[in-house]
């Protein structure tokens, strides 16, 4: 356990000291060393006390060479108890900063005020059971004030209301924690190491619950008529299995911790030195050709069935049938041009989208015609990650849909505004036309591949199908709002890793 407590130590010391290394990673290793701190308080004063030898040795395997020293250094039990209510009441605190850091990269939140007044719950209970304080209090409330039963009744009311409170606010942190984790879920790239962090700093939270469900604690007992103070044990569980299995547990948990939080710090700095890029396989490049494909066979199949039922002559046999053989071959085709399409591979790397957006656009002028083309761009917008060739891709097909949609608009009224700011963790590129709009009705299924309100001999209903898997690939989503004859605003959302990273 000692040797553990080393490694422990010297690990999250490092990596506090990483200035790569991020808030929430820097709550969580903060978080650990309290944590540590407690579990050697709490052996520190078992090993005041010779009575405690087997338990300490069977539970923790403390080196018999650290029992004598721990057991003979001159610290006062009052020190050690201070120390060991410090270091708990620290874990509560950056524990719940820790949850806290994730909620402040999303949004502001109700409980924003709650962590300038849970350091006032915690303080107060650092000084009320600070054994200096209890000895005052005893001494100036007894018996004049306060029966010796009544002070008994209020300090053991004041500890189950104090054990309600941090347990509570344990408890709350992590459901918190939970919440935010259900609001980033979509960013695969991040999602291990987040959960990871997530999970250590759960079950660190569960054992400190189970093993310092008593602390802070009233730990002396006095006599003022003998003028003298006892040090009383500490509830320690019956279940030897708990403490036999304990530094294995801490130990492993610690190291998972240690690697998801260098690991961020990795993706941080790569990202910094432009270094950082994703790689990921999607299927969208061959959205066009698999579904294209599909509904060819489809058709064919059909004509074959509707020839062979037609009624022919004899002298018209032979061509039925080589048409027949010619719908074959050309299914087969089809079929193997089908089979054998592989997965496009997209490569995400950090992109200055507003660039992009406006190179773009220059590059359209001929295809825009007598439409007028408004940008609506926030001055300082963050890269993002994107694979450009992709991106460039789903954003024409939008702008073609939308100068589609202006057929029937006089010349002088056509305009198209295309819009790109921050809002909240996500980065928006808005394109709204004023065309005919798309009805109720279709709007649901505008996204579906193959389908298309227009004649299929002008459009396959290809193209925004492609568009939504690309932005989907993006870990971007795409909003849609259109009302007939009223024109139609499609809005992609990138996320903006600086709000998580």
């Amino acid at each position: 356990m000692f040797s553990f407590v080393l490694v422990i130590v010297f690990i999250f010391t490092y990596l506090l000291l990483q200035k790569d290394n991020q808030v929430s990673s820097k709550y969580l290793a903060a978080t650990l060393i309290a944590y540590v701190a407690a579990i050697f308080s709490m052996i520190f004063y078992l090993s005041k006390d010779t009575y405690y030898y087997n338990v300490v040795n069977n539970y923790f395997s403390l080196p018999k060479a650290v029992w004598k020293y721990l057991m003979f250094v001159d610290i006062p039990k009052s020190i050690i108890i201070r120390v060991l209510n410090l270091s708990s009441l620290a874990v509560i605190y950056f524990g719940y900063r820790f949850s806290d850091s994730y909620q402040e990269k999303i949004a502001h939140h109700r409980w924003d005020s709650f962590k300038f007044i849970l350091p006032v719950i915690l303080i107060i209970q650092l000084i009320i059971y600070d054994p200096g304080i209890q000895y005052l209090i005893y001494f100036n409330c007894y018996p004049d004030l306060l029966s010796l039963s009544q002070i008994k009744f209020l300090a053991e009311a004041f500890h189950k209301a104090t054990v309600a409170i941090n347990t509570g606010i344990i408890i709350f942190s992590i459901l918190r924690l939970c919440q935010v984790f259900r609001k980033v879920y979509f960013l695969h790239f991040l999602r291990s190491y987040l959960i990871g962090e997530g999970v250590c700093y759960t079950l660190i939270m569960l054992s400190y619950i189970i093993i310092f469900w008593f602390s802070p604690a009233f730990l002396v007992k006095i006599s003022k008529i003998a003028d003298y103070t006892t040090y009383l044990s500490v509830p320690l569980s019956s279940n030897q299995i708990i403490y036999t299995a304990y530094p294995y547990y801490l130990f492993a948990t610690t190291l998972l911790c240690a690697f998801c939080i260098y690991e961020l710090i990795e993706i941080k700095r790569r990202i910094r030195k432009k270094e950082f890029s994703i790689t990921k396989q999607i299927d969208a490049a061959d959205t066009t050709s698999k579904v294209f494909c599909h509904y060819m066979k489809n058709e064919l199949l059909a004509i074959q069935s509707e020839i062979e039922l037609l009624q022919v002559t004899e002298e018209n046999e032979e061509g039925i049938r080589g048409l027949l053989g010619r719908c074959n071959n050309l299914y087969q085709r089809l079929d193997t041009i089908h089979r054998s399409t592989k997965r496009s591979e997209l490569n995400l790397v950090e992109t200055d989208i507003k660039a992009l957006v406006t190179d773009m656009l220059e590059r359209m002028k001929g295809d825009f015609g007598d439409c007028k083309i408004i940008t609506q761009m926030d001055a300082n917008i963050p890269e993002v990650m994107l694979d450009s060739a992709y991106f460039e891709q789903a954003v024409k097909n939008i702008l073609e849909n939308a100068i589609d949609s202006m057929e029937a608009v006089p010349a002088a009224d056509k305009k198209i505004t295309v819009g790109l700011r921050s809002v909240s963790n996500w980065i928006v590129l808005s394109i709204q036309d004023c065309g005919a709009g798309i009805s109720e009705k279709n709007l649901k299924n505008i996204f579906t591949p193959l389908y298309s309100s227009k004649p299929i001999t002008k459009h396959w209903g290809i193209g925004l199908a492609l568009t939504h898997r690309i932005i989907m690939a993006h870990e971007g989503k795409i909003e849609v709002e259109s009302h007939k004859n009223a024109g139609t605003n499609f809005r992609i959302l990138l996320p903006d890793l600086n709000k998580y990273i």
